[in-house]
């Protein structure tokens, strides 16, 4: 718990990043994100010229410092190679009693997706739990954020509501979305269940495609779905690799599951190791394969290794390999 001033040494610096209070020269930097459009479309603050970026910097320059609760640490981002300014991080010690702190993060148009927010939150993270002592951390953007909302999981956030019409925004009603990370869980990130559940899915989902029968079609067309469009499958048993992308994958199968080759054939997952982080994961298990092949009966099995990445559209399949067992 924070008894007096709280001001960290800075600049605080990750790998890209460098975190500090604002400056009076950052006025042409914060422009370029205050004054889009795009940008604040999600934020709680105006499209801004450059006189009213200039009267909310004016507020920032004394926001490096902690004294009580309900004030904001608000910090510059600036790209150590650069030296420019291409977001803002935010963290708020809401209450001393309760430990809480909320976060909050923006960042230029241009720089976004090559996950500088995601660096820059992880280290506000960092500052609030291990140097503040905080126990919990919340965050809220408004549905339609999608972007934030993902990365806001990504960090380990867990939703814990949604509220419906919770706010007069820009113009409308916005339903809400609020998030927290605990202390104890941002040490130790866990793998939620509806994660979990919804891979094993996508994993019951890749071999129940390879079953011959009626419904062959609509068994590969549900495998498409559940794979990245630039996913890559490769295949060693013995031989040198080959390597598919998802065309080149499910044709030929698809051929030999409908021409006879494979009849009363099927595969099945048997045994193995699920790891999820973030948005991120990897499955590696055994599996067995048996039926018919040209009427002759076959079986046999091996190991695969399956990895997933978490979309907009939820978890999808973004690589396999696999290796069969030797005669």
């Amino acid at each position: 718990m924070i008894h007096e001033a709280f001001r960290p040494e800075y600049p605080i610096l990750t790998p890209r990043l460098a975190l500090r209070p604002h400056r009076a020269d950052d006025l042409d930097d914060l422009l370029e994100f205050h004054g889009d459009s795009e940008v604040v479309r999600f934020l709680p603050w105006p499209l801004r010229d450059r006189e009213s970026t200039n009267a909310a910097l004016t507020l920032k320059l004394g926001q490096g410092t902690l004294t009580e609760p309900g004030q904001w640490l608000v910090l510059a981002v600036e790209s150590r190679e650069t030296k420019t300014v291409i977001g803002e991080v935010l963290l708020k010690w809401a209450s001393a009693e309760h430990k809480q702190g909320e976060l909050g993060f923006v960042l230029a148009r241009a720089h976004q997706g090559r996950g500088y927010a995601a660096e820059a939150a992880a280290e506000m993270l960092r500052l609030g739990f291990e140097d503040l002592g905080l126990h919990r951390i919340t965050a809220v953007c408004v549905e339609d954020n999608k972007s934030s909302a993902r990365l806001l999981r990504r960090l380990g956030f867990a939703q814990e509501g949604r509220l419906t019409d919770n706010v007069w925004f820009k113009g409308g009603w916005a339903t809400q979305l609020l998030f927290a990370l605990t202390e104890e869980d941002w040490r130790t990130p866990a793998t939620t269940s509806s994660d979990q559940e919804e891979i094993h899915a996508l994993i019951r989902c890749y071999f129940d495609a390879f079953t011959s029968g009626s419904r062959v079609d609509e068994q590969m067309a549900a495998l498409r779905d559940a794979m990245l469009p630039g996913a890559v499958i490769v295949r060693t048993c013995g031989t040198e690799p080959e390597v598919y992308d998802v065309d080149a994958f499910i044709q030929p199968r698809r051929a030999m599951l409908t021409d006879g080759t494979l009849t009363d054939f099927h595969e099945q997952a048997r045994l193995g190791r699920l790891d999820v982080f973030g948005d991120i994961a990897q499955w590696f298990g055994r599996y067995v394969k048996q039926g018919r092949r040209n009427g002759v009966p076959y079986a046999g099995g091996g190991m695969k290794s399956m990895q997933f990445v978490r979309t907009d559209a939820g978890w999808r399949i973004s690589a396999a390999a696999w290796d069969d067992d030797c005669p």
